[in-house]
């Protein structure tokens, strides 16, 4: 089928915001969980988001696009509630474990959208894969200027930040990727109270 590029207008420049890119993610998600990556067509998405399709193709040109998206959408959650909940606060630690909380909280709360970045990121085009690495390495920066922050104070060991910002996202992925395990013996509370203090004795200076 041959897809209308007319320019949008202005009520559709107005119209195609925040609430439809969400419509849009939202609903590419589950159709993806649900019958595939391959499988799911932009028009399908188009129809079932009730999002027209020359709006549709003002955001994503591909479904590479939408995975794209997906990944910005949960740092950017993650980002904007961050900064509202450390604003004021200055221990290094205390900003520490409410980032590591947040983020395995948003992560728990996207389940199925961080499992399709997993299992189909690798079928990206080369751009959009060049960019969710790039939204993953922004994701480790703010755990490494926390710990750095830290060290400054001379809170944390002189740890390789990098390797530390790491492991915390994959304690975070972890829960996302075996809780199929993990549920079946503790609560994602437990979960996290456990990785918190493993995370602050291996950074606490004695």
């Amino acid at each position: 089928m041959e897809v209308s590029r007319t320019k949008l207008t202005v009520l559709d420049q107005i119209t195609a915001s925040d609430t439809v890119r969400r419509k849009i993610i939202d609903t590419a998600s589950a159709l993806y969980v649900r019958k595939g990556f391959a499988a799911t067509s932009i028009q399908e998405i188009s129809e079932t988001s009730g999002v027209s399709l020359p709006v549709t193709y003002h955001y994503v040109k591909n479904k590479s696009d939408i995975m794209r998206m997906i990944m910005e959408d949960i740092l950017k959650t993650f980002r904007e509630n961050l900064l509202r909940k450390i604003e004021e606060i200055d221990d290094p630690e205390e900003k520490l474990a409410i980032a590591a909380v947040l983020y395995l909280k948003i992560l728990d709360r996207h389940r199925e959208k961080a499992l399709l970045i997993y299992q189909k990121s690798s079928s990206l085009d080369k751009a959009s894969k060049s960019s969710v690495m790039a939204l993953e390495v922004d994701v480790s920066r703010v755990f490494a200027d926390i710990i750095n922050e830290g060290i400054g104070q001379g809170l944390f060991k002189a740890v390789d930040v990098d390797l530390m910002a790491y492991n915390i996202i994959m304690m975070a992925h972890m829960w996302v990727l075996k809780g199929w395990h993990f549920k079946n013996r503790m609560s994602l509370d437990r979960y996290i109270d456990l990785q918190l203090e493993i995370i602050m004795d291996a950074l606490r200076k004695d």
